[in-house]
């Protein structure tokens, strides 16, 4: 996955010029934090036009992305511990991407705030929005409220576990043992068709989050308090003994200094990210 580096505007610019033509991606592309969180800083970028005023507020270093409509997406939680032959699938997000339909007669700000779910989120989508807020849709024209597969900017969360087979596991864990050092983390996906996730064939893997992240079906409303932290609870649990059996075969780990000057690092620059898509 190609990465923008820092320099001018000038030279961010000549650099999509050259990544998108290299890899024969065109626009929409999305822009990106390299480090970030949460969905934060996310953009779908329509024109160089969108790429310059994208980079006009962030310094950062970003990565370019091809962009893929999906329709579908999926968080899925993999683990191996490091003296296993095989990996597992530890859970399994579906992602809904909320739609309003218009009428012709109600702005996306009053659709927003007269869905039962939506309205819960109608500060995130009207900051998302701005003046598009007051825009009335035709009847039956639909309109998309968030690109980002992430909670916090609004994509709606399920459990998705119908998706497991031991195609997809078997797939995905030979995918996995092509990162060096990884026993942890959870793949987000895009995808046309459940039954070809579940074969392990017709997806695009968008990230590969490490062990700090999350099996992200604990967001499913029909889960309970208790049950996200005890899923919780058994991903961490995971997580010590990996890094317990990693420490046995002579890893050493990050020290608090190390990890506290990332942060601070990380903040600093979040500052500058805009409102995700």
């Amino acid at each position: 996955m190609p990465s923008l580096l820092d320099g001018t505007l000038e030279e961010r610019l000549e650099a999509i010029r050259i990544i998108s033509t290299r890899e024969g991606i065109g626009f929409p592309l999305v822009l990106k934090p390299n480090v970030a969180q949460r969905g934060a800083g996310f953009r779908k970028i329509r024109s160089l036009y969108d790429a310059e005023e994208y980079l006009s507020r962030v310094s950062a270093p970003l990565v370019l992305q091809k962009y893929v409509a999906g329709p579908r997406e999926a968080g899925i939680f993999y683990y191996r511990l490091p003296d296993e032959m095989n990996g597992h699938i530890f859970g399994i997000t579906r992602k809904t991407f909320p739609v309003v339909t218009g009428d012709g007669k109600h702005t996306l700000k009053e659709h927003i705030e007269r869905d039962p779910r939506a309205r819960l989120l109608s500060e995130t989508y009207l900051a998302r929005l701005g003046a598009k807020a007051g825009c009335v849709l035709a009847a039956g024209e639909q309109f998309r409220l968030v690109e980002a597969g992430n909670h916090c900017q609004g994509c709606i969360f399920t459990d998705g576990w119908d998706l497991y087979s031991e195609a997809l596991r078997a797939t995905i864990d030979t995918i996995s043992r092509k990162v060096p050092g990884f026993f942890i983390g959870r793949y987000d996906v895009r995808y046309e068709r459940d039954e070809d996730l579940r074969a392990g064939k017709g997806f695009t893997i968008l990230e590969l989050n490490g062990a700090a992240s999350e099996a992200t079906n604990i967001y499913d409303e029909r889960n309970t308090l208790w049950s996200a932290y005890r899923t919780l609870y058994r991903q961490w649990e995971l997580v010590y003994r990996i890094g317990a059996r990693n420490r046995d075969r002579g890893h050493h780990p990050t020290t608090p200094v190390v990890i506290f000057r990332d942060w601070c690092e990380f903040s600093r620059g979040a500052v500058e990210y805009p409102v995700a898509d």
